[in-house]
């Protein structure tokens, strides 16, 4: 049966090649034709610019890899973050859960050898936008009082030249270079519900065991058991003694690395959830919202963008 054919855009040139994009197109592909072209019935915007505003007379979705809350006045829908629920226009989806099932089958593959990586690392470049970086660098300065903390990015440098600059493929580099650590530091910039970023993904990825601080409700899709979680604990103290304990016992470290990261494994739905979405906008045509004052409230749409 020949596949109907649909008009996109994707504008924002930091949004261009997101893996989320990837995601979507490749959807998208599997039931139609897709015809890229400056006046499109769809078009896809992040949060790095103003251009969607030029875009008239085509249905509006938003999607964010920052901590932004969807405007609803500017799009009909939007994938996010938050949770909440706005009619059939929003979805919340994680960039986290495309790779939740290699997770999974990497922590089926642990080995004793783990327990005999090196220490701990930290990497960061973002030295002072949002209220989690200076609370991750003072964090890591006490955890360096038990145990060195190999840190090669540009915050609290200790290692020149570690890693490949951000010029290339820094996600692979970043990853080799954390797969040889028992633990890493993974602190959001900013702290809010639902907001969970690649920072707890990238040590999940080389079972690495990710000192998290960020989401507040980040046990609603991880299992605490899997990671050393900062707010379950009575200030920084109780976290790195938490930290000596399983460094300085191998069968509580291996434990905790052999737990599964998700409490629910129908959260690995999400895809198809993406999916449902997606097909439901593109069925419904080219029928955009009318943009009013009166979908949310203003304080739901304030923009938070950071630097990573």
């Amino acid at each position: 049966m020949k596949k109907a054919a649909i008009k996109i855009s994707f504008i924002d040139p930091e949004f261009t090649d997101w893996p989320m994009q990837l995601k979507i197109r490749e959807i998208l592909s599997r039931h139609y034709n897709i015809e890229y072209c400056s006046k499109p019935d769809f078009l896809f915007y992040s949060c790095f610019g103003n251009n969607y505003k030029v875009h008239h007379n085509c249905v509006k979705i938003f999607y964010t890899g920052e901590n932004v809350s969807p405007n609803f006045n500017d799009c009909d829908y939007a994938i996010g973050f938050d949770y909440m629920t706005f009619e059939e226009r929003y979805l919340r989806y994680e960039p986290a859960y495309s790779h939740i099932n290699y997770c999974m089958e990497l922590r089926k593959k642990t080995e004793a050898s783990l327990t005999q990586r090196k220490f701990c690392n930290f990497i960061y470049s973002n030295e002072d936008e949002g209220e989690g970086t200076l609370l991750r660098n003072d964090f890591c300065q006490k955890l360096a009082n038990y145990k060195r903390v190999d840190c090669p990015g540009k915050v609290l440098n200790n290692m020149k030249g570690a890693i490949e600059p951000r010029n290339g493929n820094w996600t692979q580099s970043k990853l080799d270079f954390i797969k040889h650590y028992k633990f890493t530091i993974a602190f959001e910039n900013t702290f809010a519900n639902g907001y969970i970023t690649e920072k707890i993904m990238h040590p999940f990825m080389t079972n690495s065991i990710p000192i998290y601080f960020g989401d507040p409700e980040v046990l609603r899709m991880f299992n605490q058991k899997a990671f050393v979680n900062v707010r379950s604990f009575n200030g920084f103290d109780e976290v790195i003694e938490a930290i000596k304990e399983l460094d300085n016992h191998d069968e509580l470290y291996m434990q905790m690395l052999k737990e599964p990261i998700v409490n629910d494994l129908a959260q690995l739905e999400y895809d198809n959830k993406l999916e449902n979405f997606l097909l439901n906008i593109i069925k419904k045509g080219n029928t955009p919202f009318f943009h009013t004052k009166s979908h949310l409230p203003e304080e739901r749409y304030r923009i938070k963008l950071l630097k990573y």
